[in-house]
């Protein structure tokens, strides 16, 4: 079986690892460009946010925070909404800025969605991993995030440092000092927290009862809930579901049985609400796993598998340490499965649709 290859998955292995490192090199890019950033920001009414596959979850994920922070109307739209719909999103008589995502900076919808957004009127930036990419060469400002690029087809640091980007982004913007110095924080806990992140991972993969999976989150979790149910569906090849954390109680929870592991990112805004969810799908006979800041023995009853962060760092800002974890019990049920987590089947680094 492919795992056996001592190289299998070595890209996406070392991807994960190193998320340190690219977290710090976001901000210090951010820090360098903050003028002209906030200018963009200070300028526009609403921030409409676009990308795909894990661009649009990023999206998803920074939006909510971005609106908290800043205070300006945001949303998340689909690249090939903007690129076919214009009409549709953009608003006469408001000043729109749009922040499109992109690892490659080729996408064709991603592409093409900074040109209608510019026929608009409205002001673009692209953040992309690649100075040489169309996006990067079109939009009005562009971060480059050459830390975090990868080799490896499944996105990993590239996806967390996206996060990061956005929401630092939105604390730089906002003029959120405080926020801004807790954002400087991930980097060191992560380093601390990689080795327990890695084997939690590793052995939540090793439970060959689990055979499907549900990852739940709100607000800002939602978009990374999304991110982990595409982690699997592309590197495992097993069923997987994302949803708004109480949205899974209104049908989607039929699906639970000891074969199935929910995940809930906890936060702290809905923390009463995702202690009853845990309790309520441990009760159906599924296998939990909870992602908090602090546990306080509230969640521990109900979970099969408990990580326990505790930073003290709010929604929003400790978002991106919820996702190692999760990318580890990817990539290692991936080699379980025989699969190989760099190059999943029928991918390609980004879609160029040649038309």
């Amino acid at each position: 079986m492919k795992h056996k290859d001592k190289q299998t998955g070595a890209h996406t292995l070392a991807e994960i690892q190193s998320q340190a490192d690219s977290w710090e090199g976001v901000i210090r890019r951010i820090d360098s460009k903050s003028p002209q950033l906030r200018k963009l920001c200070a300028e526009a009414d609403e921030v409409l946010f676009t990308g795909c596959g894990s661009a649009f979850n990023i999206s998803h994920a920074v939006s909510p925070f971005f609106q908290r922070l800043t205070g300006k109307s945001c949303r998340a739209v689909h690249a090939s909404d903007v690129m076919l719909n214009r009409n549709e999103f953009f608003n006469a008589g408001k000043k729109t800025l749009v922040i499109a995502y992109s690892r490659s900076g080729d996408t064709t919808e991603s592409v093409e969605a900074l040109h209608r957004a510019a026929e608009a009127g409205a002001r673009t930036i692209a953040i992309v991993c690649f100075g040489k990419s169309r996006m990067a060469s079109d939009a009005h400002e562009t971060l480059v995030l050459e830390e975090a690029v990868e080799k490896s087809v499944t996105t990993t640091r590239s996806l967390t440092s996206m996060v990061l980007a956005g929401n630092y982004l939105a604390a730089v913007c906002g003029e959120h000092e405080s926020a801004s110095g807790e954002f400087k924080k991930l980097p060191a806990i992560v380093r601390q927290k990689m080795g327990s992140f890695h084997e939690t991972g590793k052995m939540i993969a090793a439970d060959p009862q689990i055979r499907k999976y549900a990852f739940l989150g709100h607000g800002s979790y939602y978009g990374l809930a999304r991110e982990a149910q595409l982690k699997i569906k592309e590197m495992v090849l097993l069923p997987s579901d994302s949803y708004v954390s109480l949205d899974f109680q209104h049908g989607p929870m039929s699906n639970v049985d000891q074969n199935m592991l929910v995940t809930i990112m906890a936060s702290d805004s809905g923390r009463l609400y995702d202690i009853s969810l845990a309790k309520n799908m441990k009760a159906l006979g599924g296998k939990i796993l909870v992602i908090c800041d602090h546990d306080r023995g509230e969640f521990g009853p109900y979970a099969d598998y408990l990580v326990e962060l505790n930073t003290d760092l709010g929604d929003g800002i400790r978002n991106i340490l919820y996702m190692p974890v999760l990318q580890f019990m990817a990539y290692y049920k991936s080699l379980a499965e025989g699969q190989d987590p760099d190059n999943p089947r029928n991918l390609h680094y980004y879609i160029d649709l040649g038309v």
